[in-house]
């Protein structure tokens, strides 16, 4: 039976099913149902093999006679008529086609109401890439598709109506305000979809971890390693794709927001805000834009820091206020709202940040075993970040005079040097700039203490010689190696 017979055959079967059933008849196939199920089978057959310019046809009549007979009409339809508008020479037909596409998503929201906000973001998009003239309307239909679609906002829509933002304030002839507002609408979105995708991939990466910790310790067999490893690899795989996309879409966005908010801009937009009005919003648009244009040495910056904590307590206040606390030397108080944040955290990277400020505030206040507790808890959150195992030898390299009392007190920089050493191996190699930086910082600070270790001299005098185990006491307590 040729293929053109099987669809007709489909179509007298399909056709039959509708008026012995009740529940398949009505609107959904239109005034002519076999009419709508041929054209629907036609289409989708060209659409199967790519043949879009085939597939349009049939298409068009599904869309003008049957439209809500399947969700896939909306869907597919794009993909058709982005092929013609590509491959058009005609600038009348490719206009005719370009407003083809924008009926089609005028139609779907009167279809699809719940769509509306994918459906304008669509609108949007493509007014301002093939009528790019019509900036104003573009604006005003983003504007609109963000705040229907709040996270659920695709990283293209958010992007594009940053562009179109841009190009509204310049024509407009507006201050820099209309880019602030707008990138404060984006990241009300962004900001979250990166939290959350972060979160997925790092939960993603951790079963990954503890699975391949599984199989040392022989908890799992190597056919169920294997069965769940390729599971747990094409989960990070998915979300960390999806947390890039965001990432680079974040990037780009702070990128081009910094031509329009320069510290000082900042300080006197907000300034005056604040002057009128100390409402939350107001305060974490603060913290949110002074912190991502490191314009936090001023009095506007604190000021809403401590309101917003006032106001509203969470995670991001409590850091920020032990960061404000660090800062000022008030080392407990930064100690005290450090321990406030954590427990509110569920981004890993969060508490990798909170540990170090930790770590360093411990350190200054003289609790150097509790600073120590801090380094290794960021181990605990990322086994592979190396500055853990400096802040710990910089721990070690800093007790020269708080070990005075042991027999050979310069050991202790034989210890931070094997923290150093460590952290050296661990980024030795790597390609990425932060990674590069922390080997750098790494190699010199082993430098420093291999300057200042025992002399030769000074510990054959106690019956010890090179290469051999040497327990560091005091609050230390590790054994390292004579050299």
């Amino acid at each position: 039976m040729s293929r053109k017979n099987q669809i007709l055959l489909f179509v007298v079967l399909f056709a039959f099913s509708l008026t012995a059933s009740a529940q398949w008849t009505g609107p959904k196939y239109g005034e002519d149902s076999i009419e709508c199920i041929t054209n629907m089978s036609l289409y989708r057959e060209s659409y199967k093999q790519r043949n879009y310019s085939e597939a349009y046809i049939p298409w068009k009549k599904t869309i003008q006679n049957c439209p809500i007979s399947s969700k896939n009409n909306f869907t597919n339809g794009p993909v058709i008529l982005e092929h013609l508008i590509n491959k058009e020479k005609d600038s009348v037909k490719k206009a005719a086609y370009i407003q083809e596409l924008f009926d089609l998503y005028e139609l779907r929201i009167k279809c699809y109401p719940d769509d509306e906000a994918y459906a304008l973001g669509q609108i949007g998009v493509n007014l301002m890439r093939f009528r790019a003239y019509e900036w104003e309307k573009a604006y005003e239909i983003l504007n609109k598709a963000i705040d229907l679609g709040g996270k659920t906002t695709s990283p293209q829509v958010l992007d594009v109506f940053f562009i179109t933002a841009e190009r509204y304030m310049i024509n407009k002839q507006l201050t820099s305000e209309v880019m602030i507002e707008a990138y404060d609408k984006i990241t009300e979105v962004l900001d979250n979809m990166l939290d959350e995708s972060e979160i997925a991939f790092d939960k993603a990466m951790r079963k990954i971890y503890h699975l391949n910790n599984k199989l040392d310790s022989q908890l799992v067999s190597k056919d169920e390693y294997d069965v769940l490893y390729e599971e747990y690899a094409q989960d990070s795989a998915k979300t960390g794709k999806i947390f890039e996309q965001y990432q680079r879409v974040a990037k780009n966005m702070d990128i081009r927001f910094s031509n329009y908010a320069k510290c000082e801009d900042l300080v006197q937009i907000y300034g005056k805000k604040l002057e009128q009005n100390k409402d939350e919003r107001v305060l974490r648009q603060i913290i949110k834009f002074f912190v991502k244009e490191d314009c936090t040495d001023n009095d506007i910056y604190p000021l809403a820091v401590e309101e917003l904590h006032k106001i509203q307590p969470t995670a991001k206040t409590a850091f920020a206020m032990a960061t404000l606390s660090y800062k000022k030397g008030a080392y407990q108080t930064a100690i005290d709202y450090s321990k406030e944040a954590l427990p509110l955290l569920e981004k890993e990277s969060d508490k990798i940040s909170i540990y170090i400020l930790l770590a360093e505030s411990y350190k200054q206040a003289g609790q150097y075993s509790a600073a120590r507790e801090s380094a290794y808890n960021i181990l605990k959150s990322n086994p592979n970040d190396a500055r853990a195992y400096i802040i710990i030898g910089d721990l070690y390299y800093s007790s020269g005079s708080v070990c005075g009392s042991l027999e050979l007190p310069s050991a202790v920089y034989w210890a931070a040097a094997d923290k150093y050493s460590k952290a050296m191996a661990m980024t030795n190699g790597k390609t990425d700039e932060s990674q590069k930086k922390i080997y750098s910082d790494a190699q010199n600070k082993l430098n420093a203490a291999a300057r200042l270790f025992p002399k030769i001299e000074t510990f054959f005098q106690l019956g010890l010689t090179k290469g051999q185990s040497y327990r560091v006491e005091c609050w230390i307590g590790e054994t390292t190696t004579i050299r």
